[in-house]
């Protein structure tokens, strides 16, 4: 591989053409050709004997081809290239540069290191000429995670103008390369219209350029007609099916530049190769490549006819039946004169003579004693040699006499057979050779043949060495009359001393026959030969009408194919009807005898051409008029039936409906539909999921804590990896939402009974449950027995089947879990209609009545079974924080389970709404998002989950539907049962609306009619308004609250002045406000809702409606997946309050945008004084914990509602210089020393020791430690020392690829190239899309289980 490798070629490879080149035009051209054929083992293929035993037995049948294409490459090779023949410097780096490009893309490092180097320096002009031939490619970021670096690609032009095939081969250190070539050519042909379908081009061989002046041109070695006679050959035996296309391309572009080159210098060799004088017809022998043409002349060679090729010596070894070269699939070509049967001739004239094999009369075999007419038969021997090159005289008559080495027996030896070789004689007695002469329907019937000659088996001493014989399979017992006749056989041979015609020589002599002297390298005229009359034009058009299919394809005077249009410059685009085309074409203009020879050999090989062409086209409108004709009766027959039928049908249903109409209603009633089936990906069934055999969808569950890293609304959206001491003091990791969260739930924890405040928030925020899925169905049985199977094969190093996972039969995407799709989802026949025109009274009361009524039953089935496991996995995903997990009398506090279940539907659905870009503003132009999963699984998994929310229910016995009348604001009938004491007991101002929510959908019925799920909504939406007024109200000083409520209305609540009047009532006279009209501490909106001493109203309710839209975008959710309700589609941020209040029907009517304003959304049920009675008893309940701790209940309300920016990764510097700097050498923050691999988490900016004991706790590493501690499992690493990504996934990790690449997007791990990198914004982009949504399993990376040791 070394010799051809572009990086040494240049001291081998093309050192070596070079001396070839210098000696094929220096030395004798004719053994310099001879002698290629015997390196390359070909010489028996340029023979015509049939089946010719093969004297190499490396290189039998199959070897042939390859030999032979190999010469040719060789060939075409030596006659091309011109590295060392004068090419200027600045074409042959082209032409190294796009042999580079055309095998595959290249990177410019590969094409730096590639280029072949003369006398040790680098091209100059490689830029320029890179700019010149490629054009560059960004790399490419596949959603699979694949990633590519920044590629080179040829232009269109370089495949037009510089591609060379025969250049690429000589580089190509792989077959393949040159294979991969020739693909891109015929794609780039096929893109840009150049090339039919299904169409395959030849290599487009370009044209050689001249030759320095110092140099003679290498393509004159074409000229010689050793080489035509060779080219002979080989169009021979393609016109008979025996080569491949390639060898035909070969030739076709070696003959091209021969002519070519003759073009060059067409006189000198008109003058230097034409003969002086006509000479007489000589005798072609086969193997003589060197005598089979008179002149050197190559338009002459071309139009020479060769009528029969002389077998030199010995007969061929001839297989068992006789061989015609003739292929059956050609029945077009019935010229006799086509016929290349083997034919052994005679002296006589006689032409039934002739074709009739050697065969003894028939009163031989019947016994009777005729041997005398045949006593003066001669025979003559032949030696065992394939050419006349190998030294043998020729001889001087074709009759020799053999006495002396013709083994016979003696007089008195018995008549034995002899023991042979198990073979047979190649010709059988009851079949002719040339079967030709007998093919005629105007021939006569053949008389019946005589009896051919008994096996040599049974007359030993008729062999001459050459017979092929088979020995008997038992002993041999020979008949009386064949012993008596062999005995006088051998009488006769041992009395007169001549030998009987050979076995092996297909002719009969008549002993008076005196035989005819010839001259010395003559042969008789009856020495075996094969009948060709053809010549090169006559088989290149006879190529051409086979390629093309159909006969007399080309015409010389027909222009309707510009063969020329490219250019001897450029590369042609065609198959092999084009390039012999081309090649016929140029020798017509060429030379203009050839072109009347062209024409004539047309017309002789296809006289009757165009009354055939009109026949047969006659023939096609008779047969498709036909097809047309039964196929218009079948449409008729066809149509006639289906009418009947539809006639049947209508009949049918009509009586049936006459029958049933007396049994139908005229209510309309809901008409039930059949449950939803599904497709089983394992044992491809389809049913529906039952209690009995559960069908689930492919899921993968995995702790989360994207959510957890949000940063507050206000600061910078993305924090920044520090690269100086200034920087890493701003880097705080205090302010992101899962700090936050943990200090919310210590000081509930604190003020709030545990019973109370798990059912008062959400937990997920870091450490949630996130399902995922690729949306295939299976069976429960079908998993299990999957799993089975996974657990007993051998199988994927980074899969546990141990742990549940699998991948997923279809799509093969990771899957750890079985999410079951109960009976009733998909089932509207099940929805609980609301009835029409209800008050909100009425429906509020249905609702009460479906909480207090919709109990959990105890249910033993496969489903329940598949339900809990679920639920497990989902458990087992995550590690669930101690203050979550307190026990109350020695037991852990049911509703613990509870807040787990709504915090999964949680963290689900916060999850879309960040990959949706933290907002539902979007619009129907807008490319598809790539976060969103193409399936998702929120409605299966919502069923799951309230089947656990009740049971949760039920063992906590918390009254849910009381805490649904205080949410709302009714009065109770039935005093309140508190689940803790009262004070205990966290206010209704102070809970998550988004979890009150989650949990009231949980606890319904998911089959509910539309109307309850709006109405419950509605009544969180009341509570979520008084909540932010409230906040809101904590940010103003007292006069700005008194000037707010100065212009409020008492009777009901128009807009926000009206809300913080009613609150300022209610909580004015408590400690939640400071005395604060001297302070400047007015809340998070002091600069926006003041100005000037004066209230901005306007800012206000601006604010009002920022703070309740994460509620509203979470209940959009719900409502686009329960019932299927489209999102609306909303353009700005601006109106995406707007359109989601209408989204969700809490308004209905259409109003003025000057008129609207968040309170408009309010609504209680009508005929109530609910809209004052609600707020106060929230604010009421407010003031007794104001008044147990004012500082808590200001904090609680003040931080309750907060707008935070969607989770992103640390921005990173454009140059890793500056963090190689600052980082290479920096001591790691735990054990204080420089690690050999510095790593830097990207989620928070910590120093990692990666791979290091030093930091190894409980036997885990810290990267692992680390991963699972502020990504819930999930880790994304930069190593400083190699700039590539290390990404840790639970128990996996994978490499995933560098962030940085260099001005030529290309990689340099390691750094070993010591270019400058800069950022790629793409693969940033990439690396935080997939951890946003989750798909670092879903990769094409190699995974491996870290064990602990990252």
């Amino acid at each position: 591989m070394t010799y051809i490798q572009c990086n040494f070629c240049n001291s081998m490879v093309d050192a070596d053409l070079y001396l070839l080149q210098i000696c094929c035009t220096r030395v004798n051209t004719e053994r310099f050709i001879n002698m290629v054929i015997d390196q390359f083992h070909i010489k028996e293929f340029m023979s015509l004997i049939p089946f010719r035993s093969h004297q190499n037995p490396f290189f039998e049948g199959e070897h042939d081809t390859p030999m032979l294409e190999s010469c040719l490459m060789f060939l075409a090779t030596l006659i091309s290239v011109r590295t060392n023949l004068g090419l200027p410097d600045t074409v042959l780096n082209r032409l190294e540069m796009v042999t580079l490009l055309c095998m595959s893309d290249k990177t410019h490092s590969q094409l730096m290191e590639l280029m072949p180097e003369r006398c040790g320096t680098q091209s100059r002009d490689f830029e320029t000429l890179l700019a010149e031939c490629a054009d560059y490619r960004a790399p490419a970021l596949e959603a699979s995670g694949n990633m590519q670096q920044g590629m080179y690609v040829p232009k269109a032009s370089v495949w037009e103008n510089h591609y060379d095939p025969i250049h690429v081969l000589l580089r190509a250190v792989h077959r393949r390369d040159f294979q991969n070539s020739i693909d891109r050519y015929t794609e780039y042909c096929r893109q840009s219209n150049k090339l039919k379908t299904g169409v395959i081009p030849w290599p487009p061989f370009r044209t050689p350029a001249k030759v320095g002046d110092n140099y003679i041109d290498p393509r004159h070695i074409l000229t010689w007609k050793v080489f035509h006679a060779m080219a002979f050959v080989i169009l021979y035996k393609a016109v008979k099916g025996l080569v491949s296309e390639h060898v035909m391309a070969l030739i076709v572009f070696l003959l091209e530049q021969a002519v070519n080159i003759t073009n060059d210098f067409k006189e000198t060799y008109s003058k230097l190769c034409s003969p002086s004088q006509p000479t007489k017809t000589h005798q072609i022998i086969d193997g003589d490549l060197s005598n089979w043409f008179q002149t050197g002349f190559v338009f002459d060679n071309f139009r020479t006819v060769i009528p029969k090729v002389i077998f030199p010596t010995t007969v061929p070894d001839i297989a068992p039946t006789p061989i015609v070269y003739s292929s059956g699939e050609r029945e077009d070509e019935t010229n006799s004169s086509d016929s290349d049967d083997v034919v052994m001739s005679s002296e006589t004239g006689d032409d039934s003579d002739r074709h009739r094999p050697l065969m003894l009369d028939q009163k031989h075999h019947s016994g009777q004693n005729s041997c005398q007419d045949d006593v003066g038969m001669d025979i003559i021997i032949y030696t065992g040699g394939n050419s006349i090159d190998e030294g043998r005289s020729v001889p001087e008559s074709p009759v020799e006499d053999i006495s002396s080495c013709l083994a016979l027996l003696p007089p008195d030896a018995p008549a034995e057979p002899m023991e042979v070789d198990d073979r047979r004689i190649a010709l059988p007695g009851d079949k002719t050779i040339a079967r030709k002469s007998y093919s005629s329907p105007d021939s006569p019937v053949p008389p019946a043949p005589p009896l051919a000659l008994p096996s040599p088996a049974y007359l030993p001493a008729l062999m001459v060495g050459n017979e092929v014989v088979k020995s008997q399979p038992g002993p041999s017992k020979l008949s009386p009359d064949l012993i008596n006749y062999q005995h006088r056989i051998v009488r006769q041979l041992l009395g007169h001393n001549r030998a009987l015609p050979s076995t092996s020589r297909g002719f009969r002599k008549r002993a008076s026959t005196k035989p005819k002297k010839l001259q010395s390298g003559e042969f008789p005229e009856d020495q075996p030969s094969v009948e060709v009359n053809e010549s090169i034009i006559s088989l290149l058009l006879k190529l051409h009408s086979q390629l093309s299919g159909v006969p007399d394809s080309f015409d010389p005077d027909d222009d309707e194919v510009d063969y020329f249009a490219a250019g001897d410059d450029k590369v042609p685009c065609g198959d092999g009807t084009f390039y012999v085309g081309k090649l016929l074409k140029k020798i017509a203009i060429s030379d203009s005898g050839c072109h009347r020879f062209i024409q004539k050999t047309r017309h002789q090989m296809w006289p009757s051409q165009e009354e055939n062409e009109k026949a047969k086209k006659m023939r096609e409108n008779r047969e498709r008029e036909e097809r047309r004709r039964r196929a218009k009766e079948r449409q008729e027959k066809l149509m006639a039936e289906f009418a009947k039928k539809q006639d049947d049908f209508w009949k049918h249903e009509t009586e049936r409906m006459e029958n049933d109409e007396h049994t139908e209603s005229m209510e309309h009633s809901e008409v039930p539909v059949s449950k939803q089936e599904y497709d089983c990906v394992i044992c491809n069934i389809s049913s529906p999921s039952t209690d009995e055999k559960p069908m689930g969808l492919v899921a993968l569950t995995q702790a989360t804590s994207v959510i957890g890293h949000r940063r507050r609304y206000g600061q910078s959206e993305r924090a920044t990896l520090p690269t100086t001491e200034d920087e890493k003091l701003q880097l705080r990791k205090d302010d992101i939402l899962a700090a936050e969260f943990d200090r919310r739930v210590e000081e509930f924890n604190r003020h709030f009974d545990p019973r109370s405040w798990y059912l008062s928030i959400n937990t997920g925020w870091d450490g949630g449950v996130h399902v995922q899925t690729c949306g295939h169905h299976l069976h429960l049985d079908c998993l299990n027995s999957y799993l089975t199977s996974l657990r007993s094969q051998q199988r994927q190093q980074s899969l546990s089947p141990e742990k549940g996972e699998y991948l997923c039969p279809l799509c093969r995407q990771l899957a750890n879990s079985f999410l079951p799709l109960l009976p009733q989802y998909g089932d509207k026949s099940q929805m609980v209609r609301a009835r029409p025109n209800q008050s909100m009274t009425q429906v509020l009361e249905e609702v009460i009545e479906f909480l207090r009524d919709n109990e959990q039953k105890p249910n033993i089935s496969k489903m329940a079974e598949a339900i809990g496991k679920v639920m497990g996995d989902m458990t087992d995903s995550t590690q669930i924080k101690p203050i979550f997990k307190q026990t109350y009398d020695d037991k852990v506090v049911p509703q613990s389970l509870f807040l787990f279940v709504t915090s999964i539907a949680r963290t689900n659905l916060e999850v879309e709404l960040i990959q949706r870009g933290g907002s539902l503003v979007i619009s129907s132009s807008d490319p598809p998002n790539p976060l969103l999963p193409k399936r998702d699984c929120i409605v299966p998994l919502l069923h799951v989950l309230a089947e656990h929310a009740r049971v949760a229910r039920s063992i906590g016995k918390w009254p849910s539907w009381m805490t649904f009348k205080q949410l709302c604001g009714l009065p109770s009938k039935d005093p309140i049962k508190t689940l803790a004491p009262y004070e205990w007991e966290v206010p209704v101002l102070l809970k998550d609306p988004i979890a009150q929510l989650l949990q009231l959908v949980l606890l319904l019925p998911l089959h509910l009619d539309q109307t309850y799920f709006t109405t419950t909504v509605q009544m969180v939406y009341n509570l979520l308004y008084y909540q932010v007024v409230t906040q809101v109200s904590c940010g103003l000083t007292n006069a700005e609250r008194s000037k707010a409520a100065s212009g409020a209305f008492n009777e009901s609540v128009r807009n926000i002045c009206d809300a913080l009047k009613l609150v300022n009532d209610c909580l004015g006279h408590t400690d939640l406000y400071m005395d604060d009209d001297d302070t400047s501490e007015s809340g998070p909106s002091c600069d926006e809702t003041t100005t000037s001493g004066r209230l901005n109203i306007v800012a206000l309710e601006q604010q009002v409606q920022k703070l309740c839209l994460p509620f509203l975008r979470i209940a959009s959710l719900l409502k686009f997946h329960i019932y299927q309700q489209p999102l609306p589609e909303i353009r700005t941020p601006q109106s995406e309050f707007v359109r989601l209040v209408y989204y969700l029907e809490l308004v209905t009517e259409s109003m003025d945008w000057d008129c609207f304003n968040a309170s408009v959304a309010l609504n209680w049920p009508q005929g109530t004084d609910m809209h004052k009675c609600s707020p106060q008893l929230w604010c009421n309940e407010y003031s007794s914990f104001i008044t147990k701790s004012q500082i808590a209940a200001r904090s609680f309300i003040m931080d309750q509602h907060t707008v935070w920016h969607p989770p992103r990764l640390l921005s990173l510097p454009k140059e890793y210089e500056k963090i190689f700097t600052y980082y290479h050498e920096r001591p790691c923050s735990q054990c204080h020393s420089v690690a050999q691999e510095t790593s830097i988490c990207l989620l928070c900016g910590t120093i990692v020791c990666l791979k290091q004991n030093c930091c190894k706790q409980q036997n885990v590493c810290e990267a692992v430690a680390h991963a699972q501690e502020c990504g819930a499992g999930t880790g994304v690493f930069l190593v400083i020392t190699s700039t590539y990504i290390i990404v840790i996934r639970g128990h996996r990790a994978c490499l995933w690829g560098s962030l940085y690449l260099d001005d030529f997007e290309e990689e340099d791990r390691d750094l070993k190239r010591g270019k400058p990198l800069y950022l790629s914004k793409d693969r940033f982009q990439l690396l935080e899309q997939q951890w946003l949504a989750h798909r670092f399993d879903h990769t094409k990376k190699t995974w491996v289980q870290h064990r602990n040791a990252l």
